[in-house]
């Protein structure tokens, strides 16, 4: 009789629950959600990480865009050096940095309570590397990509993995609607190609043929002098030689990594080449990242102020308007004119490098 008086509690108990809105936990599934990679990969990723690791560089900016920056709780070099990404979400720049030459630290990234690891496609690809991610135990995520359109697929990834999807496809079409504008627009110019030279990093390192970098210049028309060109490959980085610029002879130099251009335009062996002695030289603007970078989330934005330094006329705009713009739509955050023209001069919007830094 006592047990048939508890069964009765017992059901009248869970019958009320219920009707209170306290129904049995969910299952397990409803803590996770199931992305495809970049890789091909069906992986489950928790459904509201808590502690994420950006061990691929392209993600941090994209993770902070997506509205989960807070959650970063450990990373590569590249996203504690930018000094824009700090400000945009304050204590990043101290977060613990996991990977250093290509290895990272499974150790630390075990030791911090790590629930999801967003990789670059090199790491997976080295067998060591990999085998490490697998031994871990923890749900990880591969980011790659080889052009412009691929790029933006790996933003959509990201954006499934962190239950972000609107704002992923958001940001991918205004990439693709600049990349479309500013191909149309300088398609009205009917002069010769402007012969460009790109400097990568290194005043000799620059753009081969299918790299991204060729892939986005390409679209405001110029003759790149690069890409067609026998060049020094070490894995995706391509080198040339002095002797060769000056063979080439282009009609101006762009650079991406702050001080390049000051050092060709003041470096006597440099002093030879006519863009040199024309002042034809400019820095790329340096924002989260440096513009038009391999692994730059701001590629539109060195495509638009390319295209209005070549020509003004047929692609008029206030580039920076453009950039107050862009951080405020994508990251919520505004920028004064003087941070503005600090990304135009490349001014110590990023931290020197830390060495290897890995906790």
């Amino acid at each position: 009789m006592m047990n048939r008086r508890i069964i009765s509690i017992l059901l009248i108990l869970c019958t009320a629950g219920l009707l209170c809105g306290c129904a049995p936990a969910a299952p397990a599934a409803a803590d996770t959600r199931t992305v495809t990679d970049c890789a091909g990969r069906t992986v489950e990723v928790p459904a509201d990480p808590q502690s994420i690791c950006c061990v691929c560089p392209f993600s941090g900016p994209v993770v902070v865009m997506l509205g989960s920056g807070d959650r970063i709780t450990s990373t590569c070099n590249n996203v504690v050096r930018s000094r824009l990404l700090d400000a945009m979400c304050p204590g990043i720049a101290d977060v613990p940095v996991v990977k250093s030459s290509g290895s990272v630290n499974g150790e630390a990234v075990l030791e911090l309570g790590t629930d999801l690891i967003i990789v670059n496609d090199g790491a997976y690809e080295a067998d060591d590397e990999r085998a490490k991610l697998d031994s871990m135990g923890i749900p990880y995520v591969v980011i790659g990509f080889t052009d412009l359109e691929s790029q933006l697929d790996a933003i959509t990834v990201l954006g499934r993995t962190l239950g972000a999807e609107e704002e992923a496809e958001r940001y991918a079409d205004w990439c693709r609607g600049v990349y479309s504008g500013v191909s149309e627009a300088v398609s009205a110019y009917d002069g010769e190609p402007v012969r460009l030279y790109h400097s990568v990093n290194e005043a000799i390192r620059t753009d081969y043929k299918g790299s991204i970098c060729a892939e986005w210049i390409a679209l405001t028309g110029v003759e790149n002098v690069s890409v067609d060109s026998e060049l020094n490959r070490e894995g995706d980085k391509a080198y040339t030689t002095l002797e060769q610029i000056y063979e080439w002879d282009p009609d101006m130099i762009i650079c991406n990594e702050a001080g390049v251009d000051d050092y060709i335009l003041t470096d006597g062996k440099w002093a030879g080449l006519r863009c040199v002695r024309e002042g034809a030289v400019y820095q790329i603007p340096v924002g989260i990242s440096r513009m038009g970078h391999p692994t730059s989330t701001e590629t539109p934005l060195a495509l638009m102020w390319l295209a209005n330094l070549l020509y003004p006329e047929l692609y008029d705009i206030d580039i920076v308007q453009e950039l107050e713009d862009y951080y405020m739509e994508f990251y919520d955050f505004e920028i004064d004119d003087e941070t503005a023209e600090a990304m135009l001069e490349a001014d110590e919007m990023r931290a020197a490098k830390t060495g290897a830094r890995v906790e």
